[in-house]
């Protein structure tokens, strides 16, 4: 199970966020994780300079 980098509690929510979702933490409200609900819409930001 994941626990939460800033208070060490393991109780998170997931929020959407236009095309993305976040995963706060229910404690001290840290983002723990953001996820693009839809990947496709970053490759208008896709340049030589991608980080692999």
């Amino acid at each position: 199970m994941q626990k939460c980098k800033n208070c060490g509690r393991d109780l998170f929510v997931k929020i959407p966020e236009y095309e993305k979702e976040l995963t706060v933490c229910l404690e001290c409200g840290e983002v723990v994780s953001i996820r693009f609900v839809n990947p496709s819409i970053l490759k208008k930001y896709a340049n030589s300079d991608i980080v692999k």
